[in-house]
Formats: structure tokens, sequence, C-alpha cells
């Protein structure tokens, strides 16, 4: 994701990181449509830390219309291949929201979060039936390290999954 709009801080860091790097993005995936993760996007393009050719890709919501001018349309299962040794597969986790996805690199054993779960306390769900499969899913990846959408860096991957398990199904019986 690419944060809110107007994080002047957040995107100073980004264009340090990346002129440090000698880098640019060619590509940004927004792992759902709330606005802290979709909201910076013309922000890091206006500061051209971009290719010309950069994509924004996000699977579609199924619970309402949404402009996705400029977007490419992911799909579950879709490979980023980043090198020679990195590739992130999409995995549509709904739940959080009905669009929501995961990127995992399977090669390293790490899975990228987003909303699904998070680096502190629990997160915020839309469909309890929907989470619980997402959760599902997610475990049977046995990601070793998580990086959430917030909060701290994940290293006890697969106890944190299944906590947010046991919560979820606590919350079913509430």
């Amino acid at each position: 994701g690419t944060g809110e709009t107007n994080k002047t801080n957040c995107i100073k860091l980004l264009e340090r990181r990346l002129t440090e790097q000698k880098a640019l993005i060619s590509e940004m995936v927004i792992t759902h449509w709330h606005s802290d993760h979709i909201g910076g996007v013309a922000d890091v393009r206006a500061k051209n830390l971009v290719t010309d050719d950069c994509n924004v890709w996000k699977f579609p919501r199924s619970d309402a219309a949404e402009d996705l001018t400029n977007i490419r349309e992911l799909t579950d299962g879709f490979e980023f291949i980043v090198d020679d040794d990195v590739t992130l597969k999409v995995y549509h986790t709904p739940g959080h929201t009905t669009d929501h996805v995961i990127l995992f690199d399977e090669q390293r054993s790490i899975l990228y979060s987003g909303d699904c779960i998070l680096g502190e306390g629990t997160a915020v769900f839309e469909d309890l039936f929907e989470y619980m499969k997402s959760l599902e899913r997610i475990l049977s990846l046995k990601p070793e390290v998580i990086y959430p959408g917030h909060g701290n860096v994940v290293t006890g991957a697969v106890e944190k999954i299944q906590y947010y398990i046991v919560s979820a199904h606590l919350c079913k019986f509430r």
C-alpha cells in the first residue's frame, strides 16, 4: 500500500530511501481499498518516485463500485517476479474487506499481510466467516515472518496466525 494522502514525512522517508538505492518504484500493490492503503498513490506519483510505466495493482471490491482508473486488476494467484530469487504471490484474503489481498514470498517464507494480520492487537473485519477462511488459508502457507500493514514485524508468524484464529472464534461465539 501507499499510505494516506498528504503524509509528507512518509513521502520524504520513501524519497530518501529510493535516492540512496538509486531506484524508482515500478509496481505498487494496494492490499485493499481503505484510504490509509490507497490514499498516497497520487502523492508518490507526484514526487516522481515512480517509473514512467509504473503500474498500480488492486483486487476489485465485490461490495461497492469503485473508480479503478489507471489501476490494474489483481487476481488470486498472480505472481510478481521481483528478481531472480524473489517472487511474491498474491492471495485473495477477504474478511477485513472484500478486496483484501496478502503477498507471500515462498522462497523466504515471508508474508506481507496488509491489514489481515497486524503487528499489534487484532484486526477489524467486515465478514467473520470470510475472515476465518482467509486466516486458515494464510496458516496453510506456514510463513516464518510477517510484515504487517501496521505495527511491528512478527517473527513468530504461525503462533500469531493461530492467535488470530482463536480470537476470531471467540468473536463468533459472543
